[in-house]
């Protein structure tokens, strides 16, 4: 029997202990000098948290991988928590004791470190949340695109945003550009019109019959990105930026759970029948890259060029 120690913090709930079905989370409590033992770490703590999950085979993984795919699974198990809902539920280390009782303790990574260890924006679940959580869980792991490609750069991108810290009065935002990688990652396998395409399939995808909600969507969306587009360029945040941020930290976190949950449930695995969803979901029109070509024809500064793009562009509609 394999047995996998996961140490969580930024956790909420009204029990001791948790029981999942295929794991439990409970208080290190009076375990903490064992629990320091299996991890080899001193930063364990009373009142930190610990996912324990036994393993009767090991799920695939890696050839040669002493532990089978059990990191996988629980990368996965992270993923489907904070998809469930919004709360910085973090996994801090992790363990797993082999059958002969040797301890292989796994080294941080973008998914798992203690870099957002005590949050104020933590995780909360209940006990009776046990069967909800199973249903949404199953629901998620069934889904067409669970195992595509696609579906695990966002992934990865979605749980090394999480586990960034977030505090938008000190310009600590990495997580916005992880997140709009994520979602990029999902909506988006074209290379243009970024902010367009994710903001409208956005909408279309979680609101497809309320109109006013879509438009909602969309100009978070925007807002969303052009914040985005700022730190990725180097431009000062801004108080007004940080501002909203810091008033829309939980409708981020909602928006972008909405979305990889739809996508995942509602968009095919496969590239070719993704993008084909995806453009009937929306594409520019002629009428938009009309309006962008004239734009960036107006950004020509040179006579002479402008000219030659003129007579280029007269020719070409002539035909």
């Amino acid at each position: 029997m394999f047995k996998a120690f996961v140490l969580v913090r930024n956790l909420k709930e009204d029990v001791e202990v948790l029981d999942l079905g295929e794991f439990r989370i409970s208080v290190v409590g009076l375990r903490f000098k064992y629990l320091r033992e299996v991890f080899s770490s001193v930063d364990v703590n009373h009142d930190d948290w610990v996912l324990e999950k036994s393993y009767a085979q090991l799920p695939l993984g890696p050839p040669g991988s002493p532990v089978g795919g059990i990191p996988s699974d629980i990368e996965d198990i992270l993923l489907l928590l904070r998809l469930y809902k919004a709360g910085d539920i973090s996994f801090i280390k992790q363990a797993i004791v082999q059958p002969s009782g040797n301890v292989l303790v796994q080294f941080p990574y973008r998914a798992m470190n203690d870099l957002n260890s005590y949050s104020l924006l933590r995780f909360e679940i209940e006990s009776g949340e046990c069967q909800s959580w199973k249903a949404f869980a199953d629901r998620i792991r069934e889904s067409q695109s669970w195992s595509s490609d696609w579906f695990a750069a966002a992934k990865r991108f979605f749980l090394s945003g999480g586990a960034k810290p977030f505090n938008p009065k000190w310009d600590d935002v990495d997580r916005i550009v992880d997140y709009a990688t994520a979602l990029e990652s999902t909506l988006v396998p074209e290379k243009d019109y970024n902010t367009r395409r994710v903001s409208r399939r956005a909408a279309a995808l979680i609101a497809p019959d309320d109109p006013g909600e879509a438009a909602a969507i969309v100009r978070f969306l925007r807002r969303f990105y052009d914040i985005r587009s700022r730190i990725v360029h180097g431009s000062a945040l801004g108080d007004e930026n940080r501002e909203w941020l810091f008033e829309s930290c939980s409708e981020v976190e909602l928006r972008v759970r909405q979305i990889l949950v739809a996508a995942v449930q509602g968009l095919p695995s496969g590239e070719d029948n993704r993008r084909v969803a995806l453009a009937g979901l929306y594409d520019p029109t002629d009428e938009d890259r009309g309006t962008s070509a004239f734009e960036r024809f107006r950004e020509i500064k040179t006579v002479a060029v402008r000219k030659d793009i003129a007579g280029k562009i007269a020719h070409l509609a002539s035909e």
